[in-house]
């Protein structure tokens, strides 16, 4: 392994091991790898220790993933309600999800980067939620296969096989090339005064989704989404070590403020009124609520009821209803926020109160 590079007596070194991959800042000159794993950049999270360093998007280590214990109900081991059961023996129901998004600014259209990962059930993925035999179920949606031993590179992530990777339209602002607003693709238009407007796909009532095992809002700088991107990418995400000064997952583009031509509305600098954001504006990310460099939301384990799920969690069956918002406030709050339901509709995340959604 290259020695890392030092910064002011702080060394920053990105480690990825196939598809595990985490920054760690805290590392300074004749640290020793033994010395690293008794350090606090493990912040309490296992599967930072099981993944030899390494815990980000796309891991094996999806679904029952231990968090801190303040990240929710259960321990650092998903036991009782939380165990996960095959995928496989799942009703065809809980093999999908329901998602819809609005926009809840009238300033704005929202220029999003919707990207969902499932990874197939197995030796490689014992908490994979899909079953090996509805592998055709995610790819008619719309899922691209990454089969067993190969690996995919999208933006600042690498996914490894076998798994389904999904990314809304491409990433393109509009579809077929119309400058109609019914014709928007990975966009939403403003808002009507106080009305909401919803997106043409996931609309008011839902689209119905092949359940993923993450949900990551992510530009990964190619396309459309290109002129668009402000962070930068890692360098080779699925180099197996790779030493690299790029900007932490949880300041990578999610979504942008943009005017009618695709052009970035506002500042175009992080924060409070800036033309994009990231995931730690967006409610139920693991960099909005867990306290640990997560951005995705992730499906809970099988077992778990609305009262069990953590702070980043969504459940077999139910429904997820994201709302774009642009309220530059001071302190901010989350400026894509959600509201879960499980299989019954009981509620397991409302929106963020902040946001004052009905």
């Amino acid at each position: 392994m290259s020695d890392p590079a030092a910064v002011s007596g702080v060394y920053i070194m990105r480690m990825r091991f196939g598809a595990v991959k985490r920054s760690m800042i805290c590392l300074t000159m004749g640290v020793l790898a033994s010395g690293m794993l008794s350090s606090g950049c493990g912040g309490g999270n296992m599967a930072y220790y099981q993944t030899v360093l390494g815990h980000a998007p796309f891991s094996a280590y999806t679904g029952s993933t231990p968090e801190a214990q303040s990240a929710g109900s259960g321990s650092f081991f998903d036991t009782g309600n939380r165990a996960n059961i095959d995928p496989c023996s799942e009703t065809n129901v809980r093999k999908n999800i329901r998602i819809s998004m609005r926009n809840m600014s009238s300033e704005s259209y929202v220029h999003y980067f919707l990207v969902l990962v499932a990874y197939v059930n197995g030796e490689t993925y014992a908490d994979g939620a899909v079953c090996p035999d509805d592998i055709s179920l995610y790819t008619k949606f719309g899922y691209v296969e990454i089969p067993e031993g190969s690996e995919q590179a999208f933006g600042n992530y690498c996914i490894r096989g076998p798994a389904l990777l999904y990314f809304h339209e491409g990433g393109q602002f509009r579809g077929g090339g119309s400058v109609s607003g019914s014709s928007l693709a990975s966009a939403i238009a403003p808002a009507q005064g106080t009305n909401a407007t919803y997106d043409a796909f996931f609309t008011s009532s839902g689209a119905l989704v092949p359940v993923p095992n993450q949900i990551i809002f992510h530009n990964p700088g190619s396309g459309e989404g290109a002129p668009l991107k402000i962070s930068a990418n890692s360098i080779g995400p699925c180099d197996l070590v790779i030493t690299d000064f790029g900007v932490s997952d949880c300041d990578q583009d999610s979504f942008y403020y943009v005017d009618e031509s695709d052009l970035i509305s506002g500042s175009v600098a992080l924060g409070v009124g800036a033309g994009v954001r990231v995931p730690s504006e967006i409610q139920g990310t693991g960099c909005e609520c867990t306290g640990f460099e997560d951005p995705y939301q992730e499906l809970a384990p099988s077992g778990t009821g609305a009262s069990d799920a953590r702070c980043n969690e969504f459940l077999r069956g139910g429904r997820i209803d994201y709302a774009f918002l642009r309220e530059d406030t001071n302190p901010p709050f989350p400026q894509c926020v959600w509201r879960v339901a499980d299989q019954s509709g009981a509620l397991v995340h409302d929106f963020d109160s902040r946001a004052s959604i009905p």
